[in-house]
């Protein structure tokens, strides 16, 4: 087995030997991960690689195509127990070269945290704590507010690399950083978990959709199990995308809309978030209430649009957590949702940082 040589500079800071032979590929649920707990900075330090990524294989990239993020497919399922108790409030993520330069973070399509342990609000799925693409910066809260996240919960990453290039990447390694209050904080900061609609959900076969000649509208209805308040929201689109909107289905009111950023070509740079403040007066979701999401496309060259997708996510702050439905580990959707994802024996132990 390769030994990779781990060098502690200061708090915070870690620095990676140059590989002397070809990383791996880091398929599946063997890719090395370490997990370390800086905790004068309450920070939780994920590392995975360094790993040699290969090109993509062109039949994933071609528009139209049921492949990559279009059939659910990633390239590393991995698990490992959440290190300490307390309330997740940040993230970053940087992507690191075999000579610790920096990479652009397109060399990554997108990565999920995901809780085993814990369902989505409106599906009987994983909990995704967070999600990150190619466009997506690091996120933080304030410490009045949190994800709570208790030691010993089972969690997974699930990464899909995006080597667009004709020859392998190696010597990559990926450092996702997570900034958390204590358990014993005081005042306890307010609960909040993630909030997620798809409006072409499929567990397990794949979220993406075709629309006719210029583009056009996917939506899908919803209600939710508990009540609570919207804190904010973003949402991801693929290119010719132009915006997500939430509605109350009976009044039509729009209660969230999101934009993305655009080329003049319809090429997707980003997203914007809408942010309604931590105790402010955010849409609020009555159980028994149907709501509406609405992805829209426009391409300005009035082609057919392919493999679009429209997720919107954001922050919900529920009125009880006693409430939150459990997670149903038998679901066949469940199940689907994590087809592939290894056995809990490969979680590795976390370690601290001196």
């Amino acid at each position: 087995m390769r030994r990779v040589t781990w060098l502690t500079a200061t708090a915070g800071t870690i620095l990676f030997a140059t590989p002397a032979i070809a990383a791996p590929l880091c398929k599946g649920a063997d890719a090395p991960m370490h997990v370390k707990v800086d905790a004068r900075r309450h920070d939780i330090i994920v590392t995975v690689g360094p790993c040699r990524i290969a090109p993509m294989d062109i039949s994933m990239s071609m528009p139209g195509m049921m492949g990559s993020e279009a059939s659910g497919v990633v390239d590393i399922k991995t698990r490992f127990l959440w290190p300490v108790s307390g309330y997740m409030r940040s993230f970053t993520l940087t992507l690191f070269d075999s000579t610790s330069k920096v990479l652009p973070q397109n060399t990554m399509h997108h990565l999920e945290l995901v809780n085993f342990d814990r369902r989505q609000l409106l599906y009987n799925l994983a909990e995704r704590v967070l999600g990150i693409g190619e466009e997506t910066a690091g996120a933080a809260v304030p410490k009045s507010v949190g994800v709570p996240l208790d030691a010993g919960t089972h969690m997974g990453l699930y990464i899909m690399w995006n080597n667009e290039t004709d020859t392998d990447i190696d010597g990559v390694t990926l450092e996702l950083r997570m900034r958390y209050s204590p358990a014993n904080m005081t005042p306890r900061p307010l609960e909040v978990l993630p909030f997620k609609v798809d409006v072409n959900l499929h567990p397990g076969l794949g979220d993406a959709f075709n629309l006719a000649k210029g583009g056009g509208e996917r939506s899908t209805e919803f209600s939710v199990p508990v009540g609570g308040r919207l804190i904010g929201v973003g949402g991801h689109l693929h290119d010719f995308g132009k915006e997500l909107r939430l509605e109350d289905v009976a009044s039509g009111k729009v209660l969230a809309r999101v934009r993305a950023l655009r080329r003049p070509d319809g090429t997707v740079i980003g997203v914007r978030h809408q942010l309604f403040g931590i105790w402010g007066r955010g849409p609020r979701l009555l159980p028994g209430r149907q709501y509406r999401l609405v992805a829209v496309y426009e391409d300005p060259k009035g082609a057919e649009v392919m493999a679009a997708m429209g997720v919107m996510g954001g922050i919900f702050a529920p009125d009880d957590m006693r409430k939150w439905p459990a997670v149903d580990k038998s679901d066949p959707g469940y199940i689907r949702d994590l087809e592939g994802a290894p056995l809990p024996a490969r979680q590795p132990a976390p370690g601290k940082m001196p």
